[in-house]
């Protein structure tokens, strides 16, 4: 009794589009504010699920979608205008917990690099996801990963006991 007009009507098309979006919606926006910086990022992530809804009978039937629609995000967010090179808010004291020299290291490191440290050790998503969501296999979601996190600990200069 409590569907409404609109729910009576939805197609299998739709419901699968919505099953997808509830599935990858919040890791394609992290993924790509990882990699291109928050108004970039969210803003690629919002024109590729656009793309995506508008073309899902074909996208929907391949392998792999969330990792299309993902390409496509970067596609447009490399795009987009470059007039705020900044990927990462500057430290202010009002963030005491962040280390002051993170978000230029961060803007070190190459865009995977950088989407599969923060998707893998900031967010907390499965590298098996990560690799799945950035189109790349597991083997090479953890070499991105390892080789980032080498590259943020000598740009910070901190070394690992042991």
């Amino acid at each position: 009794m409590g569907k409404t007009l609109d729910t009576l009507h939805e197609t299998p098309l739709q419901e699968s589009f919505e099953g997808f979006l509830r599935d990858v919606e919040d890791r394609l926006r992290y993924a790509l504010v990882a990699a291109y910086g928050s108004q970039r990022g969210l803003e690629a992530a919002t024109d590729a699920l656009s793309y995506a809804w508008e073309n899902w009978e074909r996208i929907g039937v391949m392998e792999n979608p969330a990792g299309y629609v993902y390409r496509v995000g970067a596609r447009l967010a490399r795009r987009q205008s470059t007039q705020n090179k900044a990927l990462f808010p500057t430290v202010s004291p009002e963030m005491p917990h962040v280390e002051p020299g993170l978000p230029d290291a961060l803007q070190s490191l190459s865009r995977r690099q950088r989407a599969a440290v923060v998707l893998i050790h900031a967010w907390g998503v499965p590298y098996r996801e990560a690799a799945d969501l950035l189109g790349v296999s597991a083997g090479s979601i953890q070499t991105h990963a390892r080789r980032g996190l080498e590259r943020l600990r000598h740009r910070l200069g901190v070394e690992i006991d042991g």
